[in-house]
């Protein structure tokens, strides 16, 4: 006896499942939009993050070894034309670093723009735009968007890339070399001082990096969990 075939229900997400954003069926994604394009281009600049991040942990390592070195009396005494490029190519990293996230948040607010179907042209597209969105809010996307304002993480490597595309970086407190502005030092004490004042300015970028990469990818699939849970609680209204 001829059965009649039956096209199966694609089951939805559970909304307690951690998604990475590259797993979100594209049945959520709205026709005719860039959500795709938006998508793919943020798994790529994740890559480029973590590995933006690698380089940084380890040329700071390599910069804090030869900063501990100089004041040194006895051991490795590093030659200084290879502890001022060890430096800038770290400085070279962190910058790298700090534009990247800034394009990685520019792309998850296009993201989300398209995805939700907020409405905002691409060039109107603006964080104080979508995180007054009621869509936004009701998708619970709050907190993700929020997350780029703050100071200890991505709020400080977004605003280190805005001091270098258009206010004065290299100025108050630091050189381009990272080297701390102040008054030459009269003594060993005072050098030594300032040796580990220098390295701290290295160090302490580099442990900020480390913090966003790991913020960023919690961010990744905090997204995509919210997006989806969203998507299937519209569906069942």
């Amino acid at each position: 006896m001829a059965t009649k075939k039956t096209r199966a229900r694609k089951a939805p997400i559970s909304g307690s499942k951690k998604l990475h954003i590259q797993e979100i069926p594209a049945r959520y994604f709205p026709r005719k939009s860039k959500t795709k394009e938006y998508r793919d281009e943020l798994v790529r600049l994740m890559s480029d993050l973590r590995y933006a991040n690698e380089k940084v942990q380890y040329s700071a390592q390599i910069c804090s070894f030869i900063i501990k070195s100089i004041p040194q009396e006895s051991g490795f005494t590093p030659v200084p034309s290879e502890g001022f490029r060890q430096v800038a190519e770290f400085v070279y990293h962190y910058e790298n670093f700090c534009f990247r996230a800034y394009a990685f948040r520019e792309k998850v607010l296009k993201f989300i723009n398209a995805v939700l179907v907020l409405g905002f042209d691409d060039h109107d597209v603006k964080i104080k735009f979508i995180k007054n969105s009621p869509s936004v809010i009701d998708a619970k996307l709050l907190a993700v968007v929020e997350k780029f304002d703050d100071k200890k993480a991505l709020g400080k490597v977004i605003e280190d890339r805005n001091s270098l595309t258009h206010r004065l970086y290299y100025s108050q407190s630091f050189d381009h070399f990272l080297r701390p502005k102040t008054p030459l030092a009269t003594n060993e004490a005072e050098f030594r001082a300032w040796c580990h004042d220098w390295k701290r300015e290295v160090m302490s970028r580099s442990k900020l990096t480390e913090i966003c990469t790991k913020k960023i990818f919690d961010m990744n699939h905090e997204l995509a969990t919210k997006i989806v849970a969203h998507k299937e609680a519209k569906k069942s209204k």
